[in-house]
Order: C-alpha cells, then sequence, then structure tokens
C-alpha cells in the first residue's frame, strides 16, 4: 500500500473516524447490532478522544480517504472523569431527545451492562486512577488485513514514548476473534479478565472481557 500515510489526527478527520467505529462496533461490524442510534454512541466511544485528546490520535489515509484510527489515552483518570461528568451525561441527554429511551433494544442493553458490575468497577477503579495509556483502534472493513494497524500501532507507541509512557492496554471481548488475534500477534498479554453480557441479536450472550497490556 505504497500511498498509505500514517498521520496525526485532524479535526477535519472527526466524522471519518466516527463512522469508522461504528461500522466495526460489535466484533468488526455495525454498531446498530447492539444500539438503536449511532449518533449517540458514537459519542461515547469517540468523544473523549477527538474532543479532549486529540495530540493522542492517528489515522491511516488511503488516496486521500481516512481508513483507520487508533485513539490514544495517556491519563485514563481524566479519562474517566470526563467521560463521567462530561460525555456520558451528554450522550445520555442527546439519545433522550432522539426517542432512544422509548426503544425496548436499549433497555435491554442497559439491563445487560449493570450485570457487568466487575468489569465497569472493580476494572475501572484501577484503571482510572492510573495514568498509564489506553488506546483504541478500528479500521474500515474494505481495508481489513493489510496491515495497517500495526502501521498505526507504532505511530502511536512512537509518540506515548515521547511523552514518557511505559505501556499501552487495551480491551476488547473474546468473541472479537480478529481482535484478539490482532493483539495477541503484537505481544499483548492478558492481566485481567471478567465476565461480561451483552444484548445482541435480540438475546444476551456471555463474553470474557480481557484487558491487554504491553511495555513500550
Amino acid at each position: 500500500m505504497s500511498n498509505l500515510i500514517i498521520r496525526p489526527f485532524t479535526k477535519s478527520d472527526t466524522q471519518a473516524v466516527r463512522d469508522i467505529c461504528a461500522d466495526a462496533a460489535d466484533r468488526g461490524e455495525r454498531v446498530e447490532n447492539f444500539y438503536p442510534d449511532r449518533e449517540s454512541i458514537t459519542d461515547l466511544l469517540c468523544g473523549y478522544y477527538t474532543d479532549y485528546e486529540p495530540q493522542s490520535l492517528f489515522v491511516a489515509q488511503q488516496d486521500g480517504r481516512v481508513v483507520g484510527y487508533i485513539m490514544g489515552c495517556f491519563d485514563n483518570r481524566r479519562y474517566g472523569l470526563a467521560m463521567t461528568w462530561i460525555i456520558i451525561p451528554k450522550a445520555l441527554f442527546k439519545a433522550f431527545k432522539r426517542g432512544v429511551f422509548f426503544q425496548q433494544q436499549f433497555w435491554a442493553l442497559i439491563a445487560g451492562m449493570l450485570q457487568n458490575w466487575p468489569r465497569l468497577f472493580a476494572w475501572r477503579k484501577e484503571s482510572f486512577h492510573s495514568h498509564a495509556g489506553h488506546f483504541h483502534i478500528g479500521i474500515a472493513k474494505d481495508f481489513r488485513g493489510q496491515h495497517i494497524g500495526p502501521k498505526l500501532m507504532e505511530a502511536l507507541s512512537t509518540y506515548a514514548k515521547g511523552q514518557h509512557v511505559t505501556s499501552l492496554s487495551a480491551s476488547v471481548h473474546d468473541g472479537n476473534i480478529s481482535a484478539v488475534k490482532f493483539f495477541e500477534k503484537a505481544k499483548f498479554k492478558i492481566i485481567q479478565r471478567y465476565p461480561m453480557r451483552m444484548y445482541q441479536g435480540g438475546k444476551y450472550v456471555d463474553y470474557q472481557s480481557l484487558l491487554y497490556v504491553k511495555e513500550i
């Protein structure tokens, strides 16, 4: 892919990043598989990185098109505070205005999340009070398998080292086979795992939530 460019994110990339994220949020498939409104859920998934720490976000561009991203955060405590007090309340208000609260799929998702309390509280209590880095990576469906992920990972790792970050972490559930293979190939190690339940295809599905970490 001689025309592939890995570069820092700019505000003009925001919609492209949000679209890739929403199109890959469910094990590489569209977010609508488990949530009825992509606008409000994409605020939750991308809002911190694009609005509060854009300097730690890199994109892959092919022939002028953004085809992948890696969103980094180098202060998990700041991330947790921004999510809790700003991003989540705004996203819920948007969801309410868009009628999401009146859809059965929304409440089924919430019920599943409430059963994930070990993941949401025990794990997050530790990570929100640290200053290690974490990241989220996404590649457009028609550009997967072309070694874009490792190149994005290299760009973020180089930047992280310049910020004196010594390790990076990412979470994924074990049903996301392609993501699990990516992290294992990149020599990430599982340091924590918790049971989690998601509402997909009209039923609840049980997974293991995996926390991967790698020293850089």
